[in-house]
């Protein structure tokens, strides 16, 4: 349990800690999953293609231009994929290797979130924080995957761990070295928007907009705006530059159409929600941090003097209101928030500590009752694990359910203390939970749900049989198929143009989805084809597509 003193806790022991968490909750785990569809797989094939090809400015899956992101996250992934080949002599970069800068990125924010918390509240404060953005499943989910929201978390988290020193230092504009961290800040910034675009600016905008408004503290003019955003359009401009200037340009502004404008104004890729989603949603996907919801609320209204809790709802408020309001909506939206909502709640459980009267109105057994209601995260996360487990996976296995139970131990236990508020018990309580049930939860459970990896049921059958030759596929077209099969493969979709690509092409072995089997035998009779079923059927849940689907392997003779 959490010593409510913290007194033994020093920097030393922390950094120790917090260094031990980091690495056995984001690497311990990090090739566990097989590549997930369809971002991910799409990052890491267009990644592999981008180091194949020796063109890293027009990148591209398979042969359709990769510009709905700018390159800064592929960027990363080769240098790390290269780095990790060279350095085990390995003739291939693992996968493991594309997700190692998500999870070096989200152990930066574990890291930048203590820096930031000590910076407004204090030490044990930026510990608490720390432990609460470990345990998010969010983060801790967004840490194992090859995308680009990781790193735009810690690069937003770095540019307000400066923006903040320069507001709340009070001689940092007399040490030496203050403009080169805010040059340096302004680099970040660059390079935020070479991996995600202007989101970065969105949240910088909102924290730097409001917190001005609201505190009346004139800090804008010591933070270098011209020459950091001289020193961002030297890092950011050229690549955008050479896109539009070549062959792309027309692809290039059509993505940044629908992935970015039109995101705002109508729902995209059928990601829409009602305003309200995120809030439900982070119940469950950030636990910890929304158990302790009402209090911090109540806690940050009480104390709106003080300008750390001013500078922290700046960066909070406005951002989440954006992104409710917005029609298109994925939880990891929100991921660069969390930090702060992490750092308002330590600082709410520590004042609890030393002075309990601030919470008084939490006293009243209606209000008591409406805090208890976050904790029904943990029954959410248990269910959820259990339909899966029945539906995907190997059904109700001891695992499944020691993390049902954990997650069901862990809600009764956190409800009990909010209710008495005891926060600092609850708190402990549902880290320790967290932490335990996400780890066994992505070590052991992967090899369970073997209905939903039909890629890696047909990348082993083809190792398994020594296949080895190009592949064309008909309907089952995954973008983790793809990474697994390389850049040659043919997506086909229809049986009209697989005949007659196959008629021509030297490709032997056609992966085809049993939708399309019968009338495919048929007109390769009538064409001639000679065809020959591979005598394993291989069946799974197409998540992508919320479809079963069975597929057959067919040889072209």
């Amino acid at each position: 349990m959490i010593n409510p003193n913290f007194i033994e806790y020093n920097n030393l022991h922390i950094k120790i800690l917090l260094s031990l968490l980091v690495f056995i909750c984001f690497f311990s785990s990090l090739n566990t999953i097989p590549p997930l569809d369809r971002d991910e797989s799409r990052y890491i094939q267009a990644t592999v293609q981008m180091m194949e090809s020796k063109d890293f400015i027009n990148i591209k899956f398979l042969d359709t231009p990769r510009l709905k992101k700018p390159p800064g996250i592929y960027w990363l992934q080769a240098l790390s994929a290269t780095i990790t080949k060279n350095i085990l002599f390995l003739e291939k970069a693992p996968l493991w290797s594309y997700r190692l800068p998500s999870a070096i990125a989200a152990s930066i924010s574990i890291w930048l979130t203590f820096l930031l918390g000590k910076l407004l509240f204090g030490r044990i404060q930026g510990f608490i924080a720390a432990l609460l953005l470990l345990s998010s499943p969010l983060v801790f989910i967004e840490a194992h995957i090859a995308k680009t929201d990781s790193v735009l978390m810690a690069c937003v988290l770095f540019i307000t761990y400066i923006l903040s020193k320069a507001i709340f230092e009070k001689k940092f504009n007399d040490i030496n070295g203050s403009k080169y961290l805010l040059f340096f800040a302004w680099i970040i910034t660059g390079f935020a928007f070479l991996v995600k675009g202007p989101l970065v600016f969105l949240f910088i905008f909102f924290t730097t907009i409001f917190f001005r408004i609201f505190s009346g503290i004139n800090f804008i003019k010591d933070i270098k705006i011209i020459s950091g955003f001289i020193l961002f359009l030297l890092i950011a401009l050229p690549w955008f530059l050479f896109i539009n200037l070549g062959d792309n340009s027309g692809v290039f502004i059509d993505s940044i159409k629908k992935d970015m404008l039109f995101k705002i104004i109508s729902v995209q890729e059928s990601h829409g929600s009602p305003p309200g989603s995120y809030f439900l949603s982070s119940i469950i996907f950030s636990w910890p941090i929304f158990l302790f919801i009402l209090p911090t609320c109540i806690w940050s209204y009480k104390n709106k003097s003080n300008m750390a809790v001013v500078f922290l709802i700046c960066s909070i408020l406005p951002a989440w209101i954006f992104f409710e309001l917005m029609p298109t909506k994925l939880l990891h939206y929100i991921l660069p928030i969390l930090p702060y909502f992490a750092i308002l709640t330590s600082a709410m459980l520590v004042s609890s500590i030393s002075n309990s009267k601030v919470l008084s109105s939490l006293d009243n057994f209606y209000i008591k009752c409406i805090s208890i209601l976050p904790a029904i995260g943990g029954f959410l996360i248990s269910i959820g694990i259990l339909f899966l487990a029945k539906e995907y996976g190997s059904g109700f296995t001891f695992t499944v359910l020691i993390i049902a139970i954990i997650y069901c131990i862990g809600s009764v236990l956190s409800a009990y203390s909010l209710f008495n508020r005891n926060y600092i018990n609850a708190l402990s309580k549902v880290v320790f939970v967290n932490l335990i049930a996400l780890n066994v939860i992505f070590i052991t459970l992967p090899n369970q749900f073997d209905k939903i990896w039909v890629t890696e049921k047909i990348y082993e059958y083809i190792i398994e049989k020594n296949l080895d030759s190009t592949f064309a596929v008909l309907g089952y077209s995954e973008p983790s198929l793809i990474f697994r099969l390389g850049a040659n493969t043919k997506i086909l979709t229809s049986n009209e143009e697989a005949i007659r690509f196959l008629s021509k092409s030297n490709v032997k072995y056609l992966i085809i989805e049993d939708d399309y089997l019968n009338e495919f035998k048929i007109m390769a009779d009538k064409k001639s084809l000679s065809i020959k079923i591979l005598d394993k059927k291989l069946s799974g849940f197409n998540y992508s597509k919320g479809k079963l689907i069975n597929i057959t392997l067919i040889n072209i003779i």
